[in-house]
């Protein structure tokens, strides 16, 4: 089988409430390899754990959709200091960017909530760039992120459990999926 085919299998497969662990046993071998079936496994939004975190999920797409305004305002703010063309094109990119996460969240892609944690993370440096001019505003911004990053994670892993960082979780070389 390929991709599609497995990707497809995974998740009939769990809406008809198999296990985890018996989706991974019974689709092993079948053309793809372990590590791509048990992401696809862990991958797998489970609509009771949805149901569940209904309210967590729901902040998520306003913090994402605050984001978007943010990301129009200040790529503007950045884009027009060059010219107003310029600042149309960088508040549309950052818009473009930011609606991304937000279809991403909506549809619980945890493709979406791994770029944002990545992102998060190479970004945190450079929020310290100006905490030598600006040290109050840095800290507060930089608090703000990690708090962002800490609420996306927690949600992440509400929805998500079977993965640690950006992989699933394996224990003593096997894969392990939560019941």
């Amino acid at each position: 089988m390929n991709r599609k085919e497995i990707k497809a299998q995974v998740v009939q497969l769990l809406s008809n409430g198999v296990a985890k662990s018996e989706v991974f046993t019974r689709l092993t071998g079948q053309g793809v390899k372990d590590r791509l079936l048990a992401y696809f496994i862990a991958a797998h939004a489970d609509p009771e754990r949805c149901r569940a975190n209904r309210g967590h999920l729901i902040a998520v797409r306003v913090i994402a959709w605050l984001q978007v305004i943010v990301g129009l305002l200040a790529g503007y703010a950045v884009g027009s200091e060059i010219s107003a063309v310029a600042g149309l094109i960088v508040a549309a990119v950052a818009v473009a960017i930011s609606l991304l996460f937000v279809w991403g969240f909506t549809k619980n892609n945890v493709g979406a909530y791994n770029a944002y944690l990545i992102l998060a993370i190479t970004q945190l440096p450079r929020q310290f760039t100006d905490f030598a001019e600006h040290p109050m505003s840095t800290l507060i911004g930089c608090l703000i992120g990690v708090g962002l990053f800490a609420y996306i994670w927690y949600v992440r892993t509400r929805i998500f459990p079977d993965f640690n960082f950006i992989a699933p979780k394996k224990l003593n070389g096997k894969y392990v999926f939560s019941e």
